[in-house]
């Protein structure tokens, strides 16, 4: 094919014809630039289809992560819910200095057990970190992933409050004034001052919080997940 072209252009120069070479000329380069745009076009269709396979990708994988994390914050929920029983039974016993009830001893080691939240977030971060954040044009479906993943973050927070008030109290109050490994034997005076009475009062109070922050979480999560599927639905 070049050398069909080469012998056209030949042709008309040695023949003088330097307007309808000039001609050619032209529409040889137009011919080339068309060439280029088609190329460019079907390159830029095949990105185009490579990046929303791993869109898609993306998708199915974080639809999966949302589905662990709804299933752990779930289970922080109920375990949590169990806790604030155990306590509000030793909430009514200081209440009513009901001191002999055994269920001062037997459950008030609801006061220091934790169990805190670990999210699951490799494929976000690969998401993030490798910015292909940017294959995700709608701007709903980032807001949501947004507003999912950084839900992680009061959760977070929440718990690292309870968690020092937890401790705090465990190192002051529980170690020097009970027997862990046999409660019946801890100091007769164990729950009966305004210390216990505040860690009882404290401890329910970030307990709920941590609940309302799990149950925020668990509605963030869904709402990205039905994002997904109409995005899915319309695509």
């Amino acid at each position: 094919m070049i050398k069909f072209f080469r012998k056209i252009r030949q042709r008309l120069l040695s023949e003088n014809k330097f307007s309808k070479y000039l001609i050619y000329a032209i529409g040889e380069i137009v011919l080339v630039v068309i060439g280029i745009l088609i190329a460019l076009a079907l390159n830029k269709q095949s990105n185009i289809k490579e990046n929303n396979k791993l869109r898609d990708l993306y998708i199915t994988q974080l639809n999966d992560e949302v589905d662990r994390n709804i299933d752990a914050l779930n289970y922080h929920v109920d375990w949590s819910n169990n806790i604030l029983r155990e306590i509000d039974s030793l909430r009514n016993i200081v209440i009513n200095k009901d001191y002999d009830n055994p269920k001062l001893l037997s459950k008030s080691h609801a006061l220091y057990v934790s169990y805190y939240f670990k999210p699951n977030m490799v494929t976000y971060e690969n998401l993030k970190f490798s910015g292909d954040l940017k294959l995700f044009n709608d701007l709903k479906i980032r807001n949501s992933i947004s507003n999912a993943y950084h839900s992680f973050n009061k959760i977070k927070g929440v718990e690292e409050i309870d968690r020092e008030a937890k401790n705090g109290f465990f190192a002051e109050y529980f170690l020097p004034y009970s027997k862990l490994i046999d409660m019946s034997k801890s100091s007769q005076n164990f729950g009966k001052d305004v210390i216990f009475e505040n860690m009882v009062i404290t401890r329910t109070t970030l307990l709920s919080q941590n609940i309302r922050e799990y149950v925020n979480s668990i509605e963030a999560l869904k709402e990205l997940k039905t994002t997904f599927a109409e995005f899915q639905h319309d695509n």
